[in-house]
């Protein structure tokens, strides 16, 4: 039997000192073996994830199927114009009906969907649907579990309490913080170990209740998963060692300088001035802020002119002497905590206004993918064995897509990306060829029509245009078809343009070398 053996060190990454103020209660504990032999989940709760794992990317799968269903259709309806007489010894079909050709259109087109969603599992689980942002991820996890001192090893799929040592570790120790420690006599400290802890409880069973689903397939689980992320890290601002402050004030600094924050002037002075309490001696390595000039208020100017005023008359402003008592040091700390929770919250609301704003124009492609479908149905049921029309609009619903493909590839590389859009600019790709399809479709039905209208009003003739009339393969009608093909990129633009909006505020909240703030994507 394979066994762990797992000492209760107060060691963290690279043995280096754990820094939670927990350690001092785990002196003396004895050394324990555990055995990892059970399964990681019952085969209950194997079925339930797989499951569900498998009804997220039926549903991811099913944004794209109107848009199959239809080429399907179209395929079979122009190949087999004599699938009625070929199925006739075997069934009784009318001749004169193509209901036969949707049902198999459709027939075909849920089974191609059933497999491809089998072959898409794994692009709805926690790992996969964006490995970038999982990676990242568990590595601030594995941080937090190194600032926090839990000993216990991370297992993904262990149970909560029963087989995740370190889930089991931190509960215990926020039940620890409930009680009069005398290790833990700051009541700040202890209120920001249970808020460290819960997030990464939280966090952890998140990950092992729902490692598939619609949460990680859509991204909501990414923005849960990183705002506790967010909340651990300004939670251990509270008791973690000045070095390790100091470090992340510096990066914070830097983060604020290319900032979009309204209010990042204010949050800078707050910073240095809080760095300044910690450690003096760090304020060499901080540069002096300079509040941009289109934001000087007229206090600062009345503040400049009173110093001026002062220094010509020979009078010495007293300073203030820096604070450094342990009651200053804990308002330091809370200070720098608020500054990383505004850099926080601009990147957490640019992640999920990107993910908004894709799964909106997913929602779109898939009701505008259906309404295309059921117009297409409608076409080839009255059709009466001419498929003349479906030809020409096929046509032209090819030549618009190919049109609007060319213009978006045009765009995009226009444009380059700094960030992870979770598929945003994929989706606007895919979303181009049916809006510019349907586009061309319908810039020729209009353009023809009222051309026609205007010669039947000029020649008095009350005779209007067939359909079938409109709808011919023609060149100028081609040309008409790419040229209305162009015109959804207009909308697409629009889109881009909201995406660029989100990504600079994520991009503004890390940090960007001096002088390249404003070379943002």
């Amino acid at each position: 039997m394979a066994t762990i053996s797992q000492t209760n060190s107060t060691t963290g990454v690279n043995h280096s000192p754990s820094l939670s103020p927990l350690d001092g209660g785990k002196e003396g504990k004895s050394q324990q073996t555990h055995s990892f032999d059970e399964s990681e989940y019952t085969f209950g709760k194997r079925v339930r994830i797989w499951i569900t794992g498998y009804c997220a990317s039926f549903i991811l799968i099913g944004v794209m199927i109107p848009i199959v269903s239809s080429a399907i259709l179209v395929i079979i309806y122009l190949s087999f114009p004599d699938l009625v007489v070929d199925l006739s010894p075997v069934v009784r079909l009318d001749s004169h009906s193509a209901w036969h050709i949707l049902f198999l259109a459709h027939f075909v087109t849920i089974a191609l969907w059933l497999i491809v969603a089998l072959v898409g599992y794994p692009f709805a689980s926690a790992q996969s649907a964006n490995p970038g942002r999982y990676g990242l991820l568990k590595g601030s996890l594995c941080h937090i579990r190194a600032k926090l001192g839990i000993d216990g090893t991370d297992h993904d799929l262990r149970m909560l309490e029963k087989r995740c040592e370190d889930i089991k570790e931190a509960i215990d120790q926020i039940r620890k913080i409930d009680k009069p420690l005398k290790y833990i006599n700051d009541e700040r400290i202890r209120a920001a170990l249970t808020t460290a802890l819960a997030s990464y409880i939280d966090i952890r069973k998140i990950l092992y209740n729902s490692p598939t689903g619609l949460l990680w397939a859509c991204g909501s689980g990414y923005c849960t998963a990183w705002r506790l992320v967010h909340q651990a890290e300004e939670a251990i601002i509270e008791f973690d060692s000045i070095q390790e402050i100091i470090y992340g004030a510096m990066r914070d600094k830097m983060a604020l300088q290319g900032s979009e924050i309204s209010t990042k002037d204010e949050l800078l002075d707050t910073l240095i001035q809080a760095v300044m309490v910690l450690q003096p001696a760090a304020g060499v390595y901080l540069k002096e802020h300079q509040p941009d000039k289109n934001n000087i208020t007229l206090a600062d100017l009345k503040e400049r002119a009173f110093e001026e005023f002062l220094s010509r008359q020979g009078i010495s402003q007293q300073q203030n002497s820096i604070d450094t008592s342990d009651e200053a040091k804990a308002t330091a700390r809370s200070a720098l905590r608020r500054v990383k929770r505004a850099l926080n919250t601009l990147q957490d609301r640019g992640w999920e206004g990107l993910l908004r704003a894709r799964n909106r124009l997913l929602a779109a492609i898939a009701i505008t993918g259906v309404v295309t479908h059921v117009m297409l149905c409608i076409s080839i049921l009255t059709a009466h064995s001419n498929n003349s029309p479906i030809i020409a609009a096929t046509a032209f619903y090819l030549v618009g897509a190919v049109s609007g493909l060319f213009g978006r590839f045009y765009q995009e590389s226009l444009t380059g990306s700094a960030v992870d859009d979770f598929g945003f600019s994929t989706t606007r790709l895919v979303a181009t060829p049916l809006l510019s399809g349907l586009a061309g479709i319908g810039g020729v039905l209009v353009l023809l029509t009222l051309t026609a209208l205007g010669g039947s009003a000029l020649n008095n003739s009350n005779v209007q245009p067939a359909l079938a009339q409109i709808f011919e393969v023609k060149p100028q009608s081609l040309l008409m078809a790419a040229v209305f093909g162009l015109t959804p990129n207009l909308l697409i633009k629009g889109l881009q343009n909201t995406a660029r909006k989100y990504e600079s505020a994520i991009q503004s909240s890390r940090i960007t070398e001096q002088g390249t703030a404003d070379k943002k994507a």
